[in-house]
């Protein structure tokens, strides 16, 4: 058989370190040969990064427009029916048998994706339709975990996307909210795997996860300015309480890093997002001295 599946990986600047990782997690975990192999970057990142993968493709963005931008662009130049979505902040510690779930897709025309899960074993929560062995719908909806999608139904979910409205009123919509509610219309199924007795992958990069602008559909035509929360806007008084709680934090975590490498690179990540906060602020207030 034909093995017809890419591997797309996604990326953007700033995160070649999360992606190095990425890479070097995901050799051990599959040694599958795949048809095509094409890095995503949105925004300019070390070459060096590229040599590490050699892709065949490359679907570069030097001028950053966002995430949903960068998979629109590189969804069409899938040569594969199927491809494995892997974005550059996972680490993996399960085998990965794409043969096995490429035949699940082939059988199961109605599936759009098989994405592994950070949870396991899923509880009850998860488990509420069960599609196959170890295998269920996925309550949470469409999933840009790791896994493997079937090229047509998520090629066809992104130019629904480019003609539907960009806004619900005055509330921004996210692409995998959308791809959700468009593939339930169809019945297209989106299939979560139970990892059974142990956890298959972790979101290394939870910590530096790109700012929700990027991953709104409006971002197709406009990135919306303000910043995006994944939460209800914080009152003044919990934004003052929040100041405690960084201190106590900071504190621990200063003292624990001096014996302990896990929390030194959690603190290293946190500086680095706060110089990348800090310069990012500078740029949109004007008073960046590059910008001059």
């Amino acid at each position: 058989m034909n093995s017809e599946i890419s591997l797309v990986i996604f990326t953007c600047e700033g995160r070649e370190h999360l992606l190095r990782k990425t890479w070097a997690s995901f050799q051990k975990a599959c040694d599958f040969k795949f048809d095509q192999v094409i890095l995503a970057v949105d925004g300019v990142i070390d070459h060096s990064v590229m040599e590490i993968i050699n892709p065949d493709l490359v679907i570069y963005g030097y001028q950053r427009k966002g995430y949903v931008t960068s998979i629109k662009n590189t969804l069409v130049h899938i040569s594969s029916a199927f491809f494995f979505w892997l974005e550059d902040d996972w680490a993996f510690y399960i085998r990965i048998n794409l043969p096995y779930y490429q035949n699940l897709l082939i059988q199961h025309p109605d599936w759009a994706e098989i994405v592994y899960s950070k949870y396991g074993p899923l509880t009850a929560d998860f488990k509420k339709e069960t599609l196959y062995e170890n295998l269920y719908l996925n309550v949470n909806g469409y999933s840009t975990n790791p896994g493997l999608n079937r090229t047509a139904i998520i090629l066809e979910g992104f130019k629904a996307m480019e003609q539907a409205e960009k806004m619900n009123g005055t509330e921004e919509v996210g692409f995998e909210n959308f791809l959700t509610a468009y593939f339930a219309g169809l019945s297209r199924q989106v299939v979560l795997i139970d990892p059974v007795d142990h956890t298959a992958i972790a979101h290394e990069g939870y910590l530096e996860s790109t700012p929700r602008n990027w991953h709104m559909i409006s971002s197709l035509e406009k990135k919306t300015e303000k910043h995006l929360l994944i939460f209800p806007e914080p009152s003044f008084p919990r934004r003052l309480y929040m100041i405690l709680k960084l201190f106590r934090a900071f504190i621990g975590l200063a003292i624990r890093q001096l014996r302990n490498n896990e929390v030194y690179e959690l603190c290293f990540r946190i500086i680095a997002i706060a110089i990348t906060t800090q310069q990012h602020e500078r740029k949109t207030n004007g008073t960046d001295p590059s910008d001059r």
